[in-house]
């Protein structure tokens, strides 16, 4: 097997009825068929290591119903699969199992009968031949020593001078794995950013599972629990493919070393391996003097313009990752391909560059603190209060306005800043009474919008007629902000002027 058992000898007990019958209906069977033992043969091989250890093993035929003559055999020679042979016929031979040892296997006890001078490995593993796990402690040592491999599985046992994994040796051993794929193939289908996969280079198949499918099994322990070989790992490579990788890098990491024994012992997990990998490949990405852009599995590079054109989100959100990234040159993951998800990304490192790109660096370094809303909702309010302070700065001051003219003066900057989403913003202030709705209506009207319908015939008939008033209030900068101001509360009949 992969790695040799260990065995620790149990002390003696009296046979139980249904395990001694199972051991003797085995040994008839191996006794009438001594063929059931050896392997089949897939490899190249001039001549077969087994001939020598069968051709003595087919000469016992004679003596398959002398229980003495047969223990004499398994206590005698130097082939220990012969005198494993012999000692496991000749519980047939008796008729009966007087006593049964035990050994822990992979953590479990195995009971089996104390014959000759052969190793309990061998023993277990003839007496328990059609047991495709066990079955391995019979050949493991010579298979070592010839340096072959051994494949078992429930229909048959292969052999090969070299690496030749079979098909149904493959998908057998896979399929006790926690893994149920499509058809019951090997790949999950699915792509994303992360896939671990495990090839094997003597059939060309590959097993391939994505970081969302990954489960916290070791799969590898499941391709070689009924392998043997001097190297069980020579014919299977195991990477993790990503997309976390800088432009003309590979984006795929071979697993060796002490990560792939780790993983080969089940101290590392498919979910495990795939996180370490990610963590690995961010890290070095962040730290890295190259901006690299991911959208989910596809990798961008350093094109920062294709990235930002990939993502779906307002234009002014992608303006502002445009004018940050061109200066920045910060990596960006992202996973769902949002702007708002790309924002979050940069956020905690770069807040104050986004802020200074949606308005100036004078108004970023104007903030003490970074701002507690979303990045999305920050970004907004910033560029807001940047608009809004440069178009007050164009605008006359006046002097103890009345309640109309704080409206009008408050509706009309908001037409001018954010336009129609900015004066609905201010939907609060205005529906009091008939002039102040429709005041607020007016705005909505010169902006081309619909004011909805809260508005009674007779308050809309008003406030299609203020409408050009308060267009042409929004449109004017300076002293013609003031005489249009005026106009507008005149048509209103507010009684008030600046």
């Amino acid at each position: 097997m992969a790695e040799k058992k260990r065995l620790r000898m149990r002390g003696v007990k009296q046979t139980p009825k249904r395990l001694e019958e199972d051991i003797l209906a085995r040994s008839r069977e191996l006794a009438a068929d001594p063929g059931l033992l050896r392997p089949m043969c897939a490899g190249g091989c001039r001549k077969c290591l087994f001939d020598k250890t069968f051709k003595d093993i087919d000469g016992m035929a004679r003596h398959r119903g002398d229980p003495d003559a047969l223990m004499r055999l398994a206590s005698k020679g130097s082939d220990d699969l012969v005198k494993a042979y012999a000692g496991t016929i000749s519980l047939c031979a008796a008729g009966k199992i007087p006593m049964l040892a035990t050994a822990t296997i992979g953590g479990e006890k195995v009971s089996y009968a104390v014959r000759g001078t052969v190793g309990v490995d061998k023993l277990i593993g003839c007496q328990y031949y059609s047991d495709p796990k066990l079955r391995l402690l019979y050949y493991n040592a010579f298979i070592k020593k010839n340096k072959l491999h051994l494949y078992s599985f429930s229909d048959g046992l292969v052999c090969s001078d070299s690496p030749n994994m079979p098909d149904d040796y493959l998908f057998e051993s896979f399929w006790e794995s926690p893994y149920e794929f499509k058809d019951d193939g090997l790949e999950c289908g699915h792509g994303g950013a992360l896939r671990l996969v495990v090839a094997i280079k003597s059939s060309g198949r590959r097993i391939s599972i994505c970081e969302d499918c990954a489960r916290d099994a070791s799969t590898i322990q499941y391709l070689l629990s009924r392998l043997c070989a001097v190297d069980p790992l020579d014919d299977i490579d195991v990477s993790v493919l990503h997309a976390y990788h800088s432009s003309g890098e590979s984006g795929t990491e071979r697993i060796s070393g002490d990560d792939l024994k780790r993983y080969l012992r089940g101290e590392i997990t498919d979910r495990a391996l795939i996180q370490s990998v990610k963590r690995d490949k961010l890290g070095s990405l962040k730290s890295g003097g190259v901006a690299t852009y991911v959208i989910g599995s596809k990798n961008y590079g350093s094109d920062a313009e294709a990235f930002v054109g990939a993502l779906a989100g307002p234009d002014d959100e992608k303006d502002a990752l445009r004018a940050f990234l061109s200066s920045a040159g910060a990596s960006v993951v992202v996973k769902a391909g949002k702007t708002s998800e790309a924002l979050a990304a940069l956020w905690d490192d770069g807040w104050r560059g986004l802020i200074a790109a949606r308005t100036s660096k004078e108004a970023a370094d104007a903030y003490r603190e970074k701002p507690k809303s979303p990045p999305s909702q920050a970004l907004r309010e910033a560029h807001a209060a940047f608009i809004s302070a440069g178009v007050a700065s164009r605008l006359p001051e006046f002097k103890k306005p009345g309640p109309m003219t704080r409206l009008a003066d408050s509706l009309a900057k908001a037409a001018k800043v954010g336009g129609a989403e900015m004066v609905r913003a201010r939907e609060g202030e205005a529906m009091r009474d008939r002039k102040t709705k429709a005041l607020y209506a007016a705005f909505l009207y010169a902006l081309g919008e619909d004011a909805g319908a809260r508005l009674t015939g007779d308050e809309k008939g008003f406030a299609e007629f203020l409408a050009p008033f308060a267009k042409a209030v929004a449109d004017a900068d300076g002293e013609g902000y003031r005489e249009r101001m005026n106009t507008l509360l005149t048509a209103l009949s507010s009684g008030e002027s600046v």
